[in-house]
């Protein structure tokens, strides 16, 4: 029961998202901070159980960006909600190396603030969903939602350009498993594996008129 509650929680977040994604985009009156973006990425994870030899996993991550100011007298505060394909992971080492590869559609909603011209940081959370994976049966065996924690900075150059360091926290687990004892007896269920990256990128905005909300 309380997974199906949670799959509609998800769902609705997403749903949610999206509208406020599409109204941004396609409302003509609206002129917006517009960019494309994309990063390489280290990606890893946190886990309660030990894993033996787990290395971090060379990612990508590449989408659009939106960007608003909500509050008429803080010019220095801002929104930004982007739309991006992502790949999150982790390497390990058996007799060969192994990489476990899980491609996300990701809803990064971020609050900026500009500390000078060129400098700013930004904070939020990303929401993603998981779409494909390199191991067979991963629809049936991780957990496709996915939840992050943001923390980052931009350094932009002449308006157009900009570059970004990002830092992404995963506190969703996306494993959920069976302890087994030698005995074979259950003892219990196991939640674990979440993600965690750090993401260094490159920012072109195509519009440079800012939003701003009535």
């Amino acid at each position: 029961m309380k997974k199906k509650i949670m799959k509609k929680i998800q769902k609705v977040l997403l749903i949610l998202f999206s509208a406020v994604a599409l109204i941004i985009f396609f409302d003509t009156k609206t002129k917006a901070q517009i960019a494309l973006h994309s990063n390489m990425s280290y990606s890893k994870i946190r886990n309660d159980v030990s894993i033996e030899n787990k290395k971090a996993l060379l990612g990508y991550n590449y989408g659009i960006a939106v960007q608003y100011y909500p509050f008429r007298n803080a010019q220095k505060l801002s929104v930004i909600n982007e739309f991006n394909f992502s790949r999150k992971g982790y390497r390990q080492n058996f007799e060969e190396e192994y990489e476990f590869k899980f491609d996300y559609l990701s809803f990064p909603i971020l609050v900026d603030y500009s500390l000078f011209h060129n400098i700013s940081l930004q904070t939020g959370v990303e929401l993603s969903q998981m779409i494909d994976a390199n191991i067979e049966g991963w629809k049936d065996t991780y957990n496709k939602f996915d939840l992050g924690l943001v923390l980052g900075t931009s350094y932009y150059y002449k308006k157009k350009w900009s570059l970004y360091i990002r830092f992404t926290y995963g506190v969703l687990p996306i494993l959920d498993y069976y302890n087994i004892d030698d005995l074979g007896n259950f003892n219990g269920k196991i939640h674990d594996l979440k993600n965690i990256s750090v993401a260094l990128g490159i920012k072109f905005n195509i519009t440079n008129e800012k939003i701003t909300c009535k």
